[in-house]
């Protein structure tokens, strides 16, 4: 299935995946859930969310600190 994924603040990109699950797609793509949340349609949604054709998704650097 063809998606499109961003981190915030870059561009877009256009992936062809094999994913069911944001999890998966973040181990294709090398991202670090300790790192990154991830948002469809402005919504955080949780590893186990499943990813359809065409979703546009988008990974939120997680910030810490005090």
């Amino acid at each position: 299935m063809k998606i499109r994924w961003r981190i915030l603040g870059a561009g877009w990109n256009e992936a062809e995946t094999q994913a069911k699950t944001v999890k998966e797609l973040m181990e294709e793509l090398k991202l670090s859930s300790e790192e990154y949340v991830a948002t469809i349609g402005n919504r955080i949604v949780t590893e186990d969310h499943p990813i359809k054709e065409g979703d546009e998704i988008t990974f939120v650097p997680v910030v810490s600190g005090g």
